[in-house]
């Protein structure tokens, strides 16, 4: 497996298996099918200070992605962000998604983000263990939180500290994905 930034070729599939998500179960609260031109359009509008990751194969193929996006929009905020993460049917249980969340809280880390949260809608047995597995906390529910095939869906928020806040320390600004990418990409080279 290989875990990679994300390029304009992957915006189809990342459309695809958001889409099944959204299609067939509650762990994405969408209720319209996306396309291609608009999962392009948001990882154009964010790609500069978010990553957004993907698995691959051993042939390379597409087999699912982690993406992080702004928590909130207020300045006090900059340093926290959310998660989400969506494999194709059968990834899932193989070690794909805990190397892909891996990967994101190292990049986010290294640009000097601080707090990771992370949605499950509930219930999700797999999603709840590998968010727990990374080391994220819950921290509450939101319950109900939205409506969607036919049912009301709670969602369980999960957080991880990627470096300490005890407040004393002033955070550095938030470093650009593709320095950091190509800067820990360096390190592993040199490191095997």
């Amino acid at each position: 497996m290989r875990i990679r930034l994300m390029q304009r070729e992957d915006c189809g599939p990342v459309a695809d298996v958001l889409n099944h998500a959204i299609s067939t179960g509650i762990a994405h609260f969408g209720t319209v099918m996306t396309n291609e031109d608009e999962v392009r359009a948001d990882w154009e509008a964010t790609r500069a200070v978010y990553p957004w990751l993907v698995a691959g194969s051993d042939d390379d193929s597409f087999i699912g992605f982690a993406k992080a996006s702004a928590w909130k929009s207020r300045k006090a905020y900059a340093w926290t962000v959310e998660s989400g993460i969506y494999l194709v049917e059968g990834a899932q249980g193989k070690g794909v998604g805990s190397a892909l969340y891996e990967s994101l809280f190292t990049a986010l880390r290294a640009q000097g983000y601080r707090v990771v949260l992370a949605g499950v809608s509930v219930p999700n047995p797999a999603s709840e263990r590998l968010h727990e597995t990374l080391g994220m906390r819950r921290v509450g529910d939101i319950a109900p939180a939205g409506y969607k095939h036919g049912q009301w869906v709670d969602v369980r928020i999960y957080q991880k500290l990627l470096s300490p806040c005890d407040g004393t320390d002033i955070p550095m600004p938030i470093r650009d994905v593709q320095s950091t990418w190509d800067e820990l990409e360096a390190k592993k080279q040199v490191n095997t």
